[in-house]
């Protein structure tokens, strides 16, 4: 049986990042959860991560993790409202 291959990608941005309420990263909490999940199944997740978490010290510290593991890749998911230079 020859296996098939797809990629689970997870967009991380801060917590409810359409609303007004921006720069809140408490969901990035969870991600240690769902890694578990992932690894426990055997998967290897892409997290695209906007301005927002990468400089979030609680994903900082979870991407080390994963990265030093080689157990999930990390990508940008760049949006221009919240990422510098931000001008009018």
């Amino acid at each position: 049986m020859s296996e098939t291959a797809f990629i689970i990608t997870v967009d991380t941005e801060g917590d409810d990042c359409v609303a007004a309420a921006r720069d809140h990263t408490h969901n990035a909490r969870f991600l240690p959860r769902f890694q578990s999940l992932c690894e426990r199944y055997g998967f290897q997740p892409v997290y695209l991560a906007n301005y927002e978490m990468a400089m979030c010290d609680a994903f900082v510290e979870f991407g080390r993790d994963v990265i030093a593991r080689r157990a999930a890749e990390i990508g940008m998911h760049l949006h221009a409202w919240n990422s510098p230079p931000l001008l009018p």
